[in-house]
């Protein structure tokens, strides 16, 4: 395999298990001259137990072809045998989607021969499996793959027709699986591997220890007289009963559910899959293992994959009919009438459920079930009404998911507050000079309140990235600046106006602790105020306010400073409080807008979905 192309021969290998010792095979050499005069053999394209195919040049006709023959120089007569029924079956069928078998022979050693058709294209396996790696990477299928659903839909439709070809000629193929489907290059469609298929009227005689696979590996053949691939055995096959068309159609079933969900079948095992079916008499419900599932191709699954095969369908045409009918917009309505009423039900009951008992799981599983009843059939009676409850009418108790997302948006807006704090921080450094201007010289409230805001300054910085801010710091932080601007300016003329402002900006960021709610942040900023205040009336400060007959007059320790640095410093103060304070309200509004008007699109659009025309 190279890229999404490979080389096939349309054949494998049939090998008896206990038989064949590959160290006792004695390899024949590459043929010196053309096989049948007419074949220049280039290169061995593949080996598997008896046989070899080999890449040769048909010279006669001027074309690539693939030529099989005896790998080993010394076959018993047996394997002969069974190398030219292979040969024989294959040539029989002659149809577009079953490789060509150009000729039947013998080589230059005495031993048969058959020239195929050289094919290039890719297996379903392989298809399969590229989509589910990229399902797995939550990549858009549509990219990754040129194969769409609808593509691999039409060549399932070729394989059930070619199969139903082989049926009518007497002839199951009974190892049907992705790996012997191949889709060329340009479109066509190959059925491989009919070296185990059985003929009308043949017993199975000689496939007592056939093993399709040559080894023992997860896909070989069952040894005994079960002959097939575990995984997409009928139960008749796996009891080895009689079979017929029937089992051919039970395969097919299962390959239909792997095209579907998305999801092989094998790796469940003989035991779990196989008894299970054998069990309930149908395939799992492909709409339970993957999204999207058309209800029509998911009857069809369990219809095709019955039990008993009295109760399946009986043909491999009538699958791939029913197919194709819905490749061509002809829709089950009635079917989908049907599951739309049983997802409503559902839902219903769920939506008792949790309104009775305030359950979550419950409530979205109401959800799921009457999007799955719109979908089914937008005009189910009553599932428009019971979406929009559903949609409209929030539960008592929020949801962890919802509780999560809340605690992920209340983190970026306290980032978002980190960055107003740390703007406030750089403007109050920036006039920092000022207060050095009316201070008197060696000020400690000053020296003291220039490191508070630096160190305010790192924790805002470190908010702007936490995963948990520190917000009840910076509402500590916040008193202590409030507090020393009170004890040096007096608590009665600026401290208060300053308090105002980051009160109310700190009771705008969400909380993380209890110093952040707004009881806290009130009852700081109130005793940063007042608690100086007291202070200076118990008298362990110098009091900075004298009230008299003329008026009050304030007479602060960090001020020391003629009537120009003053009235200079306290503008400036004034100025930057009233645009602080605007600025924080004009965000707090346009953030609170923003949202209302979200809420309200949302609330719009949400009806307009589930409005019952």
């Amino acid at each position: 395999m190279s890229g999404s192309s490979e080389e096939a021969t349309g054949v494998r290998t049939v090998v008896a298990p206990g038989t064949v010792d590959e160290r006792a095979i004695v390899e024949r050499p590459a043929p010196a001259a053309p096989i049948a005069g007419r074949y220049q053999v280039a290169r061995r394209l593949g080996k598997g137990g008896m046989g070899e195919v080999m890449l040769a040049r048909d010279e006669q006709v001027g074309r690539d072809v693939a030529i099989k023959r005896m790998r080993a120089a010394d076959p018993t007569e047996r394997q002969v045998q069974r190398f030219l029924r292979e040969a024989s079956i294959q040539g029989r069928l002659e149809h577009p989607a079953i490789v060509p078998v150009h000729e039947i022979g013998k080589d230059t050693d005495g031993l048969p021969f058959f020239a195929m058709k050289k094919l290039a294209g890719i297996t379903l396996s392989k298809i399969l499996e590229d989509q589910q790696n990229a399902r797995d990477s939550q990549s858009e299928i549509g990219k990754s793959s040129r194969f769409s659903l609808q593509r691999i839909l039409r060549a399932f439709v070729e394989v059930c027709l070619a199969v139903e070809f082989a049926h009518v000629r007497g002839v199951v193929h009974r190892d049907l699986k992705p790996d012997n489907i191949m889709l060329g290059d340009f479109g066509e469609v190959y059925v491989l591997d009919w070296g185990v298929a059985k003929i009308a009227g043949e017993h199975d005689d000689d496939f007592t220890d056939v093993d399709s696979s040559g080894g023992s590996g997860e896909n070989a053949t069952i040894v005994g007289t079960t002959i097939g691939t575990p995984g997409y055995m009928a139960p008749e096959q796996i009891r080895g009963g009689e079979i017929d068309g029937r089992t051919d159609v039970y395969t097919l079933g299962c390959l239909l559910f792997e095209i579907l969900a998305a999801e092989p079948l094998h790796p469940r095992g003989y035991d779990g899959m196989q008894s299970a079916l054998f069990r309930s008499g149908e395939m799992p419900s492909a709409r339970a293992t993957t999204r999207d599932i058309p209800p029509e191709l998911d009857l069809l699954c369990a219809q095709a994959t019955h039990a008993e095969p009295e109760l399946r369908l009986q043909t491999a045409r009538e699958l791939g009919d029913r197919v194709q009918q819905f490749l061509d917009g002809d829709r089950d309505l009635a079917t989908r009438r049907t599951l739309a009423k049983q997802h409503l039900d559902r839902a219903r009951e769920a939506f008792s459920e949790s309104i009775a008992n305030d359950d979550q799981s419950h409530r979205s599983t109401a959800m799921r079930e009457a999007a799955g009843a719109l979908a089914l059939d937008p005009a189910q009676p009553g599932a428009a009404e019971l979406m929009g409850r559903l949609m409209l009418e929030p539960p008592k108790k929020l949801p962890r998911e919802v509780e999560n997302a809340i605690t992920e948006d209340n983190v970026r807006a306290a980032r978002i507050n980190a960055k107003g704090g740390l703007l406030a921080v750089v403007g109050g450094l920036a006039l920092t000079p000022l207060l050095w201007w009316v201070a008197p010289a060696g000020s400690p409230w000053v020296i003291a309140l220039t490191i508070v805001m630096i160190v305010m300054g790192g924790v805002s910085i470190y908010n702007l990235k936490a995963s948990q801010p520190l917000t009840g710091l910076v509402v500590v932080g916040n008193a202590v600046i409030i507090g020393m601007i009170a004890c040096g300016y007096s608590p009665l003329l600026i401290a208060p106006g300053l308090a105002a402002v980051l009160t109310m900006a700190m009771v705008f960021t969400p909380r993380f602790s209890v110093f952040g709610s707004g009881f806290s942040v009130a009852a700081s900023a109130i005793l940063a105020v007042f608690g100086p205040l007291f202070l200076e009336l118990a008298g362990v400060l110098d009091a900075s306010a004298r009230f008299d007959e003329h008026g009050v007059v304030f007479k602060a320790p960090a001020v020391a400073a003629t009537t120009t640095p003053l009235i200079v410093t306290y503008g400036v103060y004034c100025f930057v409080l009233i645009i602080g304070a605007a600025w924080i309200a004009e965000m707090m509004r346009t953030r609170t807008r923003d949202a209302h008007k979200h809420l309200q699109l949302q609330a719009w659009q949400l009806k307009q979905i589930v409005t019952s025309s």
